[in-house]
């Protein structure tokens, strides 16, 4: 049986969000002002996505505007395969999961509203602090 600390332990807590039909240059936007990769996306309280820099990198090398003033919306390019789990689902069993999985990220659940994520940097941060006995920012 698996023991250890839960993905509650290592995840971020109360990410940002945006809204499904937000424009993509807000979360363009987002992303860049908090030096973030990941965006989970939301349908009032429903977590129904995640929206990435890559999706929008990709999304432009295809000729799509995502400028201040396109009408893009979130909801055109967010990924709608999201893996969600509860605080307290143990951490081993999320990393195995992303492994297999080839998953970049993962949105942390209470009582189905978002409260935290827990992406591959963060994954790859722990790690670190294990192997170096460095505490995790």
């Amino acid at each position: 049986m698996a023991s250890g600390p839960s993905i509650e332990s290592v995840m971020t807590s109360y990410p940002y969000s945006i809204a499904i039909d937000d424009h993509i240059s807000s979360a363009k936007t987002m992303l860049a002002q908090f030096k973030i990769r990941h965006l989970p996306v939301k349908e009032g309280d429903k977590l129904v996505g995640v929206i990435t820099a890559r999706d929008i990198e990709r999304a432009e090398n295809c000729g799509i505007d995502t400028s201040i003033g396109s009408d893009i919306l979130v909801r055109k390019l967010h990924s709608k395969d999201v893996y969600v789990v509860a605080p307290d689902e143990l951490l081993v069993n999320v990393l195995n999961h992303m492994a297999d999985h080839y998953i970049g990220s993962v949105l942390i659940a209470r009582n189905g509203k978002l409260a935290g994520i827990f992406t591959f940097t963060d994954a790859c941060r722990y790690c670190v602090g294990l192997l170096t006995g460095a505490k995790r920012d």
